[in-house]
Parts: structure tokens; sequence; C-alpha cells
């Protein structure tokens, strides 16, 4: 059997603050979590919709999906958005230093 390597979770996971100090990322994390969660709670709809006599609330399941996919949204401008600013930033002192 394979052995699952957690170290590159762990690397995505965190990040470098001023000090230099590795720690987790809170915005990561939450991405991280309502990444899983999303594509748990579609692995049930779909194991779910393959049995026929399912008795399981879709409307319930995608008020539920729907919130994660805001939710995976929410944190991934936290996350990334941070970057982005960055890259506009140093593209934009490039342009000025010719």
């Amino acid at each position: 059997m394979a052995k699952f390597n957690v170290k590159i979770f762990k690397d995505i996971l965190k990040e470098k603050t001023k000090a230099g100090v590795l720690k987790y990322s809170q915005g990561r994390v939450y991405l991280f979590v309502s990444f899983v969660l999303y594509f748990l709670s579609l692995g049930i709809i779909s194991i779910k919709s393959f049995s026929p006599d399912s008795k399981i609330d879709i409307e319930l399941i995608k008020v539920i999906i729907e919130a994660l996919q805001y939710a995976m949204v929410l944190f991934g401008g936290y996350v990334f958005g941070g970057k982005f600013i960055k890259a506009v930033k140093v593209i934009g002192s490039k342009k000025e230093d010719k």
C-alpha cells in the first residue's frame, strides 16, 4: 500500500512571517477545509444517486454546497488577493524604473 505524504500539505498551509518563521495561515487552512468538505458532499451525493431507494434531502445538500462554494471564493480571495496585489505592485514598479 502506498504511503501518504502529509509534508506537502503542511508546506502548502504554512506561510512565512516577517520574522522568517513558518506558521499556519488561517486563510489557507479554512480554504483547505472548505475544499475538502465541498468534494466530500459531492461524493456523498454521487454515491447516494446510484442507490435506487435513496432518502436524501437534495435541497439541503444543495444549500450546503452553495455555502461551501461561497466560502471557497471568500477564503480564496483572502489568501490569493494579497499575492495578486503584490504582483501588481512589482509589475508597476518595474515599469516606473524604465
